[in-house]
Parts: C-alpha cells; structure tokens; sequence
C-alpha cells in the first residue's frame, strides 16, 4: 500500500510552489470564482464538505485547495448524482489510520476506525485533529477527496496481504 499511495498522491498534488494552504479568499469571492451562493458554501462548511480558516475576527477565509474541493464536490453532485451526504459517506469510507499510519493501539480506538457514515476531519473536528496535528493540513483530508474516482482501487490494495 505504502508504495501505491505514495505514487497516487504524487500523482494527484497541487502544484508545487505555490502555498495551497494559506487562506486567500473571502467565502464571497469564492461564491463569485464557484458560481455558488454563500450560503451554499456555508452549508459545505456545516456538512463537513469543506474547512474553512477563521481569521481573529472570525471571517472565513479560503485557500486554493479548498477552491479545488468545492470543484470536485460540484463534479460529484452534477456528474456523478451524489448528494451531500453521499458524498460524506464516500469519504468516511477512507482508510485514514492506512494513510497516516497509525499503530493498531492508535487507530482501534479512533472514531474514524469505526464510523462509516463520517469521515475523520468530521468526527474528530472537536478534538482538532488527530495526534496533534489539524485536520485542515492533514494529507487524509486535503488529498483523500481526490481518490473518490479510484476508491476501489485503494480499498483493494489496503485489503490486499502485504
């Protein structure tokens, strides 16, 4: 798997060199850039879809991954007939212990491990996190919306003996 996964996201990443994760835009300039509402950004943000950075004054702010998932959610919706929580349901299915690594002491008593209907950044918002680390900056939540086209093929190969 560690090899496959490591291919796969390479594969997969933004850009090199450009700072994906600093929060650029206003949820109405991405609004305009989607050609969604705000609200209907928001209730991403409220259904786990997406995560926003809050600034010290509380305003969402966007960067240009986050730009790139609502794309994809928006394929998602119109191309593939999935609704938001279809869409929830599909991610909760991704192995993270698998992509982070976890020890079996670790990830048997995740939330993650067992929830089936939320995917980790939802289920573990409360905590901030897994281990310390934000679920915004997390490989799992930043690139595991990409593999929604070849699930199969990364459940197999976490599956498959090693």
């Amino acid at each position: 798997m560690d090899g496959d996964l490591s291919r796969w996201l390479k594969k997969r990443a933004p850009a090199a060199g450009i700072d994906n994760l600093a929060p650029a835009i206003t949820i109405s300039a991405a609004a305009r850039l989607t050609g969604l509402s705000d609200s209907a950004l928001r209730k991403y943000e409220s259904a786990g879809l997406i995560l926003y950075h809050r600034t010290p004054c509380n305003v969402r702010m966007l960067c240009f991954e986050v730009l790139e998932r609502i794309q994809l959610i928006q394929h998602l919706i119109k191309k593939r007939g999935l609704n938001l929580e279809g869409i929830l349901r599909l991610w909760a299915l991704l192995p993270c212990w698998e992509f982070k690594k976890c020890s079996p002491e670790i990830f048997e008593k995740c939330p993650a491990f067992k929830d089936s209907e939320r995917p980790c950044w939802v289920l573990l918002a409360e905590k901030s996190g897994c281990e310390g680390e934000s679920c915004r900056t997390c490989e799992v939540y930043r690139f595991g919306a990409y593999c929604t086209e070849d699930l199969k093929v990364l459940l197999r190969s976490v599956q498959s003996p090693r």
